[in-house]
This record gives structure tokens, sequence and C-alpha cells, in this order.
């Protein structure tokens, strides 16, 4: 009776056209996985710009009108308006450390405020500062406010600008914009003031009237625009609350008039 060749194992040939198979198969999974999970961060930044809208139409209606881009007095305390919005989001232990700080009229000089990272101020997308601290010190915020609502250029930091006061409507003007976190030589930092706005997480469309920025480096950011912080376009939240994603593709003058509350200027196609 012949006997039977047992097979011990895969030759060479069959384990290289295994590897090479598997290796297909990951080249294929990437890019989907890839996009699944930016699809997730881009729904994550989405949910907390429209978290940050609320907090704006809770602090209108609350304190009678929206912060300020910097200053106040309240409590005898100047400050950024992400400051002002943390007890609408659920961070009044930093906000009530900052009230109480002693030192000077401004909240950021204790490290309590500035160092503080407040998670509805991140954005996953980013990643100019590993930690969401920049310089080892002042914490960041993605979500960058406009100048053009919050502030009123080139006249005041403090209009105390109700809602009901946007007159080209608050479902067609901009409240705030993806930024990133380190930016160039600057940092979008949140609790930041005294106008150094390059170093604020701000915007002045009246400074440099360019629409957001498409995905770029930390050496090629331009900390004076709001950039996008994936291939899809800007997430931005709009004064009635909602939550858009502006196209790279949108025109300045677009751009310009989706900043400006008052303008009176419809905005383009491009919208």
């Amino acid at each position: 009776m012949p006997l039977r060749r047992h097979r011990k194992g895969f030759t060479l040939i069959e384990l290289l056209v295994v590897i090479a198979i598997i290796a297909i198969l990951i080249g294929l999974l990437l890019p989907a996985v890839q996009k699944v999970r930016e699809a997730a961060a881009r729904m994550t930044s989405q949910n907390n710009v429209k978290q940050l809208g609320i907090a704006v139409h809770s602090h209108n209606d609350t304190i009678g009108y929206i912060p300020c881009q910097w200053d106040d007095n309240r409590g005898g305390k100047l400050a950024s308006q992400h400051f002002w919005l943390l007890p609408f989001i659920e961070q009044e232990a930093i906000y009530k450390a900052g009230m109480a700080w002693t030192g000077s009229a401004y909240p950021h000089d204790t490290g309590v405020v500035a160092t503080a990272v407040i998670k509805p101020f991140i954005s996953t997308l980013d990643g100019s500062t590993p930690g969401s601290v920049v310089y080892g010190y002042w914490a960041i915020s993605n979500y960058a406010a406009n100048h053009g609502v919050f502030g009123q250029p080139n006249v005041s930091w403090n209009p105390k600008r109700k809602l009901e006061q946007i007159k080209d409507g608050t479902s067609n003007t901009v409240l705030f914009a993806e930024k990133m976190g380190q930016c160039g030589g600057n940092g979008s930092l949140w609790a930041h003031g005294t106008w150094n706005w390059p170093w604020m997480s701000t915007w002045a469309i009246n400074v440099t009237p360019l629409p957001p920025q498409p995905v770029v480096d930390v050496p090629a950011c331009d900390p004076t625009r709001v950039q996008s912080l994936s291939s899809g376009g800007c997430v931005v939240g709009l004064c009635d609350g909602s939550v858009r994603i502006v196209s790279p593709s949108i025109t300045a003058t677009t751009w310009v008039n989706a900043c400006y509350p008052n303008d009176g200027q419809p905005l383009g196609s491009d919208w």
C-alpha cells in the first residue's frame, strides 16, 4: 500500500501570495478607514460649534447681549469672548477661578484659566498642537470668534451687541469658524487678550478680508485667517446656532459679506 505524503506547510510562493493579498486589502481599506475617521471628527467639530452657538444665545438671553470680543468689566474683569462663555458650556469652575483672581483685572493671568484645555474648544481634526497646549502654557481653541460680530471693527472691542441687532439675519452671519491651534509663529489662544489679536482665538475681517485657508501645515498657516481643518472645507457656526461647512472655493466677497452683520450685502451663490 503506497504511503501518502502529508504537506507540512505553505510553500514560499504561497506565503508571498498571501502577504501580497493582505497588503492589497490593507491598501484598499486604509483610505476608507481614514475617511470614516475624518467624517466622525468633522461631526464632533460641528457639534462643538453648535454648542458654542447655543452658549452665545444663552449669554444673550441671560446677560442681555452676546459676549464682547475683549473687555466687559463684569466684576472688574477684562477677558475674551471664550471666557465669558464658560458658564454656558458647563465650565463654571474655570470661570469662577478667573473671576476670583485678585492679582489683576485679567483672568488669564492665573494659570488655572490660561492653561485650561476646554473640550468644546478643541477639534481632533487639528494636529498642529499635540496636547492642545501651545508653547507649554496657553491652551488653544480651534473655534475662532468673528470680530465683525463679537466686536465692532475700527470702533470697539465691546459693543455689547444683541442678536436681534443683526440686520443681515442671524442665518446669514458667521459667528465662529475653525482655526488651527498653532498657526505660523502664533497660536489661537482662547484666554489671551489685551487685543493682541494674532494670538487670540479670533479673526478680524476688517484687517484681512480673505476666506478660510484650505488645509495647510503650520508654517504656511496665516494667523489673520481661519482655516479648513479637513479637505471637505471649514466648519463655521452661524448666529442662529446652525452649522455649515464653507467650501475652500468660496470667494473673498461672499466671505466678507457673511462676516459683517449689518452691511446689507447679499451672499453670493457660492455660499
